[in-house]
């Protein structure tokens, strides 16, 4: 169902283009957005698991950097295929703003993920990188349906009750462990902020500017750290695994950002906690209280709220 409803959101945005209609180009274009930016959410989230699973065996600066260098390689082959102008130097100082914050924040996050448990860890970095992007669209004038906004705070209550913010089940996690998964969540509402601000024109560039920055900035951490570089068996495949899917997903928001509302996609981008925790639970045996399980639910309910608002 939702491959055919995406298949006509796509061709019904194409014909829009065509004929000009300007209901149907919003209406088109929400849609596109939404299955863009939830295309985004199941992403990140397998390519955090991915990450943090390499760095439980191995430095989580080393993973970092194998899996932004295999990112970088992906984007410049895109780039160079694809053939677009360079972009602006406005859209390029942006993007070099969100590769400076994009490396620390999955130093921080990755951190945090080897040290405490991804149930805990990726919900917190979840919310903190959704309300502030959320905020940050509202104040700019954004202003979706009144649907879509009872759909926003549908989501953020899914990612603070799959965090267990509430205190629920009395999760204890070290506040070591808590300050760095919410620094690796304002990087990361960094990220969203500056590429929603480049221009359509730009292309893939805002991209390639951003690990640009980001590679050789974790390299000097690496190499300022004097722990070994090379990771091997399944440390360095999680790793390769998790700059594919960055790489994959930072594309397919950058897109979703330039079809859609920032508050909104920011929102629907944000649900990738869900697939984190969902392959935690399978592969890992990690267990989910009763309150993170209505989080998922209520994190289904808001994507459906979002996509009708």
């Amino acid at each position: 169902m939702s491959l055919c409803r995406g298949i006509i959101s796509t061709l019904a945005f194409l014909f829009c283009q065509i004929s000009h209609v300007p209901w149907l180009c919003t209406v088109a274009s929400l849609t596109v957005a939404v299955i863009l930016a939830l295309f985004t959410a199941v992403v990140y989230g397998i390519a955090d698991y991915s990450g943090g699973r390499a760095s439980r065996t191995a430095s989580s600066a080393s993973v970092t950097l194998v899996g932004q260098s295999l990112s970088f390689a992906v984007i410049i082959c895109l780039v160079a295929i694809l053939g677009d102008p360079i972009a602006s130097t406005h859209d390029l100082l942006l993007s070099a703003v969100g590769g400076i914050a994009g490396s620390l924040g999955l130093l921080a996050f990755y951190k945090a993920m080897s040290s405490g448990s991804m149930t805990v860890v990726a919900p917190i970095t979840a919310l903190v990188g959704t309300v502030v992007p959320v905020a940050w669209g509202l104040a700019s004038g954004e202003r979706p349906g009144v649907v879509a906004y009872f759909g926003m705070a549908v989501a953020v209550l899914a990612v603070a009750l799959v965090t267990d913010a509430f205190g629920i089940h009395n999760v204890k996690t070290p506040l070591s462990i808590v300050a760095m998964a919410v620094t690796g969540g304002l990087c990361f509402a960094v990220i969203f902020i500056a590429l929603d601000h480049t221009s359509p024109d730009a292309g893939l560039w805002p991209l390639l500017a951003l690990r640009s920055v980001s590679v050789p900035l974790i390299l000097v951490v690496v190499l300022s750290t004097k722990k070994p570089m090379v990771l091997r068996g399944p440390a360095l495949k999680f790793a390769l695994l998790s700059g594919l899917l960055d790489s994959l997903a930072n594309g397919s928001y950058l897109f979703a950002a330039r079809e859609g509302l920032l508050s909104v996609v920011a929102v629907i981008s944000s649900l990738y906690p869900v697939s984190t925790l969902l392959l935690a639970t399978k592969v890992d045996k990690e267990h989910l209280h009763k309150a993170q399980w209505v989080g998922v639910g209520c994190a289904l309910m808001a994507l459906v709220l979002v996509s009708a608002g």
